[in-house]
C-alpha cells in the first residue's frame, strides 16, 4: 500500500484520482475541507506565509496508519503549499515521494511568484540530500502541449488525469515484473525527475517537465498480448531507437516492456539528475 496526501486545492484534485484504486490511502490536507476525518484534515487559512511553517498542526492521531511509502502531491503556488515541510515532519520517518505541480509561472506575481521560487527550490535541496526520497516535478504548460488543445472546462481535470495516469503506471511497472528488459536502479543521487509519455513503437519523447541536465533515462514500454506474441519485428526496433538515444559517461538509458492491460499500446519515459532545476528560478529572478 501507499499513501497518498495531497495538500492544497491541487494536490487534493490529482489524489482524488487514485480513490477507486485499492492500491491506496488518500490523505487530504487543505482550507478547503469542512470539517477533520479519517483522511481528511482541515488547515487555517493565512494571509502570510510565515504562519503556516508557525501553524501547530495535531497530526499524530491523523497519520497513525499511515503506510511506511508516502507520495505527496502540491502545487508550489498555493497558500497551503507553504505548510508542507511543516505537515511533512510528522512522517519524516516515511519514504516520501514529492511530485511538484508547477503552474504557469509567467503569469505569476507578488507573494505567489516568490512563494513558488522558494518551494520549488527548496523541496529539490531536500529531496537532493535525501531526506525526501525523490522529487519529481510536472509542468502544467508542458503538459497541456503534449495533449493538444483542452476545452477550458476541462483543463485541470484532464490535467489532474495525465498526473495520475502516469504516477499511478509508474507505481505499476516498480512493482511488475516486465517481460523482458534491463531496467537499472538510478544511482541515489539522482533524485530529481521528470516523466514523459512516449510513442511505444518510435521511443518518442513527450515530457511533463523539461529537465535540465538528465543523468539517466529509462524507458517503459506497454505492449498489447497480441503483438507480444506476433509482432517478431517489435523488440528489434526497440531497440534500435533505444541505441540511437543521446548517451555518455554521465547518461544511461534502459528499458522494460511490460504487457498492457489495453489492446492499444502506450509507454511512459522518467528521467533522473542530482542537478536541481535552475531555468524556472532564474526566469523568476530575472523578471
Amino acid at each position: 500500500m501507499i499513501s497518498m496526501i495531497g495538500i492544497g486545492t491541487a494536490g487534493e484534485n490529482v489524489v482524488d484520482q487514485f480513490r477507486n484504486n485499492k492500491e491506496y490511502n488518500v490523505y487530504v490536507l487543505s482550507d478547503n475541507v469542512t470539517r477533520n476525518s479519517k483522511y481528511k484534515y482541515k488547515i487555517k487559512s493565512h494571509d502570510k506565509p510565515e504562519d503556516y511553517e508557525d501553524d501547530n498542526f495535531k497530526l499524530g492521531k491523523f497519520f497513525k496508519d499511515i503506510d511506511n511509502h508516502v507520495q505527496v502531491f502540491l502545487c508550489g503556488s498555493s497558500r497551503t503549499a507553504n505548510a508542507t515541510l511543516n505537515i511533512l515532519q510528522h512522517i519524516k520517518d516515511k519514504k516520501i515521494d514529492i511530485f511538484y505541480i508547477q503552474p504557469d509561472v509567467e503569469l505569476l506575481i507578488g507573494v505567489p511568484k516568490m512563494q513558488e521560487r522558494a518551494i520549488f527550490g527548496i523541496l529539490q535541496e531536500y529531496a537532493r540530500c535525501g531526506l525526501f526520497n525523490s522529487f519529481t516535478a510536472f509542468s502544467n504548460c508542458e503538459i497541456e502541449k503534449t495533449i493538444g488543445s483542452i476545452p477550458i472546462k476541462k483543463y485541470f481535470e484532464t490535467i489532474n488525469q495525465t498526473i495520475y495516469y502516469s504516477v499511478h503506471y509508474k507505481n505499476l511497472f516498480d512493482h511488475t515484473n516486465p517481460v523482458v528488459g534491463n531496467l537499472t536502479t538510478p544511482s541515489e543521487i539522482q533524485r530529481i525527475r521528470s516523466i514523459g509519455r512516449i510513442n511505444p513503437r518510435t521511443l518518442e519523447e513527450n515530457w511533463y517537465f523539461d529537465l535540465d541536465n538528465s543523468r539517466d533515462v529509462c524507458y517503459y514500454v506497454c505492449v498489447s498480448s497480441d503483438k507480444l506474441e506476433n509482432d517478431g519485428d517489435l523488440h528489434s526496433t526497440i531497440i534500435k531507437h533505444l541505441k540511437n538515444k543521446p548517451r555518455n559517461a554521465f547518461k544511461n538509458v534502459t528499458y522494460a516492456i511490460y504487457e498492457s492491460p489495453f489492446e492499444s499500446d502506450f509507454g511512459f519515459c522518467v528521467a533522473h539528475t542530482n542537478v536541481i532545476q535552475q531555468k524556472t528560478l532564474d526566469k523568476l529572478e530575472q523578471e
